[in-house]
């Protein structure tokens, strides 16, 4: 809804009786005119967020109190952690376990080497036995089957050397891949413990405690309200017929239902681009001049934004001009209907830009 503040000086009134019909006519005015547009709204700290629960559980310890100044990684909010403590440790256990199987020490790995040393002296006697034969063999002193059997022996052993090797690469890599997936357990792990510990993500106030020590709170849900504990701020809700008029810095007169006598100033400080569906309407917000005593936080307020101003404007009474933007004008003994071009538009007057002049009187038949 806009509300235009006008200031005007007396019309002049004319009065015509015309076959027992009684007509009013009047004569435009000039004065300063002010258009303003209303909206309702809330004082809310600067920076004001939700503190929320990552996971369900019960809250343990609530260690502040309303209004109390928390610094950066101050705990506000503790849940039970039983159950995440438990996954944590044994989470630990397990990277324990895997960086033991992943060293050279382990179990695996010493076997695997004993392995490979017994098949590494096998291709060694394989090798002295294939090169004795193959002596023999050109001195016809060994059949050729021999030899052969000696080479097929002697292949085999170089073989089982590779395989062994290549086992325990893949072993090696396997156990250091357990050991790696096992850390980013036992560190997520550790992570979901800290998250049931709500803390304050820097210096600020607590303005709100939705829960208390016992009470059951599920994943998402808000349990505090935090905020900047040095600057305050107008939120203001506009409805859709009147945003596209409002603009950064312009001025804002505020009337605070706590103390509905006294009007401060501000201005518009930042303007949200996305119509909010839960307020059903869009979000502005904005700066004291000069910051009111003793402000509560959630004050309801009322307020009207300075969106254009005349120091000089035709106007006419709102009652002359048609929904079509037409008058009707005396001229001499008989009225004329006239179409001019209407400025700013309040309940009680129109600014008029064209059509009409100060010597006209118009009707007021609307």
């Amino acid at each position: 809804m806009n509300r235009k503040i006008i200031t005007v000086s007396v019309l002049a009134v004319g009065i015509i009786s015309c076959k027992g019909k009684t007509e009013t006519y009047v004569s435009p005015v000039t004065a300063p005119i002010t258009e303003a547009v209303f909206a309702p709204g809330h004082i809310e700290a600067g920076k004001q967020f939700s503190l929320m629960a990552y996971f369900d559980g019960y809250i343990r310890e609530v260690p502040v109190t309303e209004g109390d100044l928390v610094k950066n990684g101050q705990l506000v909010v503790q849940q039970d952690n039983t159950t995440s403590a438990i996954q944590q440790q044994a989470a630990t256990e397990n990277l324990h376990i895997s960086q033991q199987q992943a060293s050279a020490a382990s179990g695996v790995l010493q076997q695997l080497q004993a392995q490979l040393r017994s098949a590494e002296q096998t291709l060694l006697n394989n090798q002295t036995q294939y090169d004795r034969m193959a002596r023999l063999l050109a001195t016809h002193s060994v059949s050729k089957l021999d030899a052969d059997n000696a080479k097929l022996a002697y292949d085999n052993a170089v073989a089982n050397v590779e395989a062994i090797s290549q086992n325990i690469a893949a072993t090696k890599l396997n156990l250091q891949q357990s050991v790696v997936n096992s850390r980013s357990s036992q560190q997520t792990a550790a992570a979901n413990t800290q998250y049931y510990n709500l803390v304050a993500p820097g210096n600020y106030k607590v303005y709100t405690l939705l829960k208390r020590k016992g009470d059951f709170v599920k994943k998402g849900e808000v349990v505090a309200m935090l905020g900047n504990p040095d600057s305050m701020i107008v939120v203001l809700n506009i409805d859709e017929t009147s945003i596209a008029k409002v603009q950064l810095q312009q001025k804002v007169l505020v009337a605070l239902n706590t103390e509905k006598s006294n009007t401060y100033t501000a201005h518009i400080s930042r303007i949200y681009p996305q119509y909010d569906d839960n307020l059903q309407a869009y979000k502005v917000e904005a700066i004291f001049d000069s910051l009111p005593a003793r402000l509560i936080n959630g004050t309801l307020l009322q307020a009207n934004i300075i969106v254009g101003s005349k120091d000089k404007a035709l106007l006419v009474p709102r009652s002359c001009l048609s929904p079509d933007n037409k008058v009707i004008v005396r001229n001499d003994k008989k009225n004329d209907t006239i179409l001019v071009k209407p400025g700013i538009i309040s309940t009680d007057w129109v600014e008029i830009l064209q059509g009409v002049s100060m010597s006209d009187k118009l009707l007021k038949a609307y």
